[in-house]
């Protein structure tokens, strides 16, 4: 009886214990919607965990450019004291990457303006996303192009390194793309190992590489930041699931 009682109490402190973690991480991501893109942003990693957006024609290739030269990384006005982190990127061997570009959002001002807020923003080795991540970003747009409408997800994982006097901005160890085509039921996956700098399996050199060396099935990247796709949406702990997420 002794054992069973013991059993039975160690399987509820268990639920307990999955339970208070999920609730603990979902309080510590917080989910910020600007007009073209929804990032869920953790206050203790200083990142987003999750940027979500649809992507269309509309959005980039419009015939007057709207978007301003100039501008900068800025706060985000949603979440002002936990994003203002302009001196953490100053002067370290990491570039602020964009998740969502600014070049997918040149059809309107205030959009243009909000892919330069730092919910919109992580630490990536520079050769990285001058390299890779801005040919993904072309990708999105020729993909938008052709099927008129496609949904993007972009996503962090882990803890690779820390940035920043001030806030202790957490490099990822990696960052992640989805591109799901609604009109073929299509999904386009890519890994990427956001090491820094110093580590050895840096490479700047390596002209070789491109984005093929990095796509993945859905099932890595599922089980790589622990989300789940169904129909184009994805679902995870801290996602409120809504047509847009």
């Amino acid at each position: 009886m002794q054992k069973g009682i013991l059993k039975s109490t160690s399987v509820l402190m268990a639920m307990l214990f999955v339970v208070f973690s999920t609730n603990s991480y979902g309080q510590d991501i917080v989910k910020i919607r600007n007009q073209n893109f929804t990032s869920y942003f953790s206050k203790s990693e200083h990142i987003p965990v999750l940027v979500v957006y649809s992507l269309t024609p509309d959005m980039f290739n419009c015939i007057k450019m709207k978007g301003e030269n100039g501008i900068k990384l800025d706060t985000d006005p949603q979440l002002p004291e936990i994003t203002d982190l302009k001196s953490d990127y100053t002067n370290t061997l990491f570039d602020n990457a964009q998740m969502m570009s600014p070049d997918e959002n040149t059809c309107d001002k205030d959009a243009f303006i909000e892919s330069y807020y730092f919910t919109n923003v992580m630490p990536m080795p520079k050769d990285l996303y001058k390299t890779l991540w801005e040919k993904l970003h072309e990708k999105e747009i020729l993909k938008a192009k052709k099927f008129k409408k496609i949904k993007v997800f972009a996503g962090t994982v882990g803890r690779n390194w820390v940035i920043g006097a001030n806030h202790n901005v957490i490099v990822p160890e990696y960052c992640w793309k989805v591109i799901y085509i609604p009109s073929t039921d299509e999904y386009l996956c890519y890994e990427f190992h956001n090491v820094q700098p110093s580590s050895p399996d840096y490479n700047p050199e390596n002209v070789k590489d491109n984005l093929a060396n990095h796509k993945v099935d859905i099932n890595a990247i599922e089980s790589l930041a622990g989300v789940h796709f169904v129909n184009g949406v994805i679902s995870a702990s801290y996602v409120t699931v809504t047509p847009n997420n």
